[in-house]
């Protein structure tokens, strides 16, 4: 075989692999949304309000803490496993700093068990549940981890949709069958949603149990210094980014002024419809996938400004039309999910959420589309200093609107938010890396998408015309849009 050739070779089983991978990994993140997404709309049949916004309130907290317990030794695993001098100690210390982490975590978790509780106004034994739901899920980090720097995505999506399924799974047993055979744990239902996690974690983690076969039993007391060094700003990054994405959830109940029931009731209502707006956010995880390894592959390309405006564009066009199936056929929606629950009525009073999250999301594609800029140009301070700064925002601006207006506000602060880490990527962007973005035609799209709703709301509901009605001028809306975006596209080639 000629060089050419061995080199051809090598470069198409290289891109093989990474079609192949990125197909995987993808496939299991998105799935596993997805799985998560449907389970929130299954249980509103068997629990209340009250008990929706207590597992919205404990799993928001879950992001916060899963960020401080890993503290960022997931990617300096990856860094320093590939340097020569520190490839066979890097797993080890990674592994025993979470597991250090942990332990400590347990144990404060039990010391302060009481002092929790009556922070977050919730039984002690729903403290003791979580602090086991956070342990296994973090201890599984670096093995899943390792998995991927063995390249073995298979394994890697297989495992992490299993946990998914595990956790359907009990929560099936426990919500359905055991009651079909008048069969009842002497336990609240929130209590089997916690059950059901730890149930899927343990058995999760023990399928992982090979991994650890890599563990060195000491401590390179110099590699976990440096280790730590590098994962620390990074945690900081992630928890920055946390505050942006859960905060409104864990803070709703103690800002809104009303009993605490009446609170729980409230951010169980904002966690129900906040469900709608995670189909931008899965269609970004796929796009992300996709994206990332294009944008850094032609980072140092003459194309890639052209490349990185193009996809933009056709990013915008693609959530608008994921917007606007949402927001038009929210009639038909409600229609369905009280048919499978009549309990469903009492969530959809806050349905008028739904489309400023479903715009923030939105807007947080773009600020990824922008913050690519500094990804590839070794700049991502920047991006730290416009996470703190979303960060801030979220915080004020909950303080100020859930007050008044209750979770309205939380959704106002969310997509002013990522509006305003929009406006600062642009300027940015414009400043050290300008890119000849379209904004006048995805300004179009973005306006065009939300006049079509706001029609459809104040100008067609209003009537009163039956369902089928609404559900045909609302097709009508969507394929105008699609159609106007292909002949726009169409004819600018």
């Amino acid at each position: 075989m000629s060089i050419v050739h061995r080199k051809l070779f090598i470069n198409l089983s290289t891109v093989k692999k990474l079609a192949t991978d990125t197909a995987a990994y993808g496939v299991s993140s998105i799935l596993a949304r997805l799985i998560n997404f449907l389970f929130g709309f299954l249980i509103i049949k068997y629990i209340s309000q009250a008990e929706f916004g207590t597992f919205t309130n404990f799993y928001a907290y879950a992001g916060f803490i899963l960020v401080v317990l890993t503290h960022g030794m997931e990617t300096a695993f990856f860094r320093f496993v590939n340097k020569e001098e520190s490839k066979e100690k890097a797993f080890s210390t990674a592994f025993y700093s979470i597991l250090l982490v942990v332990l400590f975590f347990i144990l404060l978790g039990y010391l302060f068990q009481q002092s929790i509780a009556d922070y977050v106004k919730e039984p002690t034994l729903y403290v003791k549940f979580f602090i086991w739901m956070m342990a296994f899920d973090t201890l599984a980090a670096i093995p899943f981890a390792s998995l991927r720097k063995q390249g073995r995505p298979i394994a890697f999506a297989a495992l992490k949709v299993m946990n998914i399924l595990l956790f359907m799974a009990f929560n099936v047993v426990f919500f359905i069958l055991l009651p079909r055979f008048n069969y009842a744990l002497d336990l609240t239902k929130v209590s089997y949603i916690f059950i059901a996690n730890i149930f899927a974690s343990i058995i999760t983690f023990l399928l992982l149990l090979k991994q650890l076969k890599q563990l060195h039993f000491s401590l390179d007391t110099a590699l976990y210094k440096q280790m730590l060094k590098y994962s620390m700003p990074i945690m900081l990054v992630g928890f920055a980014g946390m505050i942006n994405e859960v905060l409104d959830r864990i803070i709703m109940t103690r800002l809104l002024p009303y009993d605490d029931i009446t609170n729980k009731e409230q951010l169980g209502i904002y966690g129900f419809n906040y469900k709608f707006a995670m189909l931008v956010t899965m269609f970004l995880q796929a796009y992300r996938f996709a994206a990332e390894p294009l944008f850094f592959k032609h980072a140092e390309k003459s194309d890639s400004k052209t490349i990185l405006a193009s996809t933009m564009k056709y990013y915008t066009i693609c959530v608008c039309v994921i917007f606007l199936s949402i927001v038009l056929f929210l009639p038909l929606i409600q229609y369905l999910f009280i048919l499978y629950s009549p309990k469903s009525a009492a969530y959809f009073v806050g349905a008028d959420i739904i489309p400023i999250l479903l715009m923030a999301n939105i807007c947080l594609g773009i600020y990824f589309n922008i913050s690519t800029w500094y990804k590839v140009t070794d700049k991502t301070y920047v991006g730290a200093i416009i996470s703190v700064v979303g960060a801030i925002i979220t915080i004020l601006m909950n303080v100020i609107l859930v007050p008044k207006i209750g979770y309205f506000g939380a959704a106002w602060a969310t997509l002013a938010c990522y509006v305003s880490m929009v406006i600062i990527g642009y300027i940015t962007e414009q400043k050290y890396y300008p890119i000849p973005y379209n904004y006048k035609r995805i300004l179009f799209y973005l306006f065009f998408a939300l006049a079509l709703f706001l029609v459809l709301k104040f100008a067609i509901l209003p009537i009163a015309l039956s369902l089928l009605f609404n559900t045909l001028i609302a097709a009508l809306f969507l394929s105008f849009y699609i159609i106007t975006a292909y002949f726009l596209e169409r004819k600018k080639r």
